[in-house]
């Protein structure tokens, strides 16, 4: 399978859009479910997932939250990312969808629409966080099929 981007930005990848998550809900107060539909609707899931250098690598976390909201509502937040040493469950949810969505080759959108939603993936954290990938790979796959 030829993927979107090479292997060697999916760290960079995984980790923007895990912060971009964890800035979008827990500093700016966004709802998760509602915050990721923004995100494909903006057209900024698409280039993502396209590997446009400029989203998967060159914006951070919070830049790419930034342009979200800019591009749904106009404004971009003031609000300052903190400063969190843990990872939060928002975090790990974009840093698992990040690499899913890598490996697949499947759009943002197409993960939404076949079952695999912000809050299924959140959901999925208390027992596939610390699990190895190809553990929620096949559970990505499953929820995927059944729909």
């Amino acid at each position: 399978m030829t993927r979107a981007y090479a292997e060697t930005y999916i760290d960079d990848a995984m980790n923007n859009l895990g912060y971009m998550l964890d800035y979008a809900v827990n500093d700016c107060g966004f709802d998760a479910e509602e915050f990721y539909g923004w995100f494909i609707d903006s057209g900024v899931a698409r280039s993502f997932g396209r590997g446009h250098p400029k989203f998967v690598a060159g914006l951070s976390g919070p830049e790419l939250a930034s342009e979200v909201i800019y591009r749904t509502h106009n404004y971009r937040p003031d609000t300052p990312p903190a400063e969190n040493i843990d990872k939060s469950p928002e975090y790990w949810a974009g840093w698992i969808l990040a690499y899913y969505q890598w490996h697949s080759g499947l759009t943002f959108s197409d993960l939404q629409n076949s079952g695999l939603t912000l809050n299924r993936v959140l959901s999925l954290y208390p027992t596939l966080h610390e699990a190895d990938i190809s553990k929620f790979v096949s559970v990505a796959e499953s929820i995927i099929s059944k729909s």
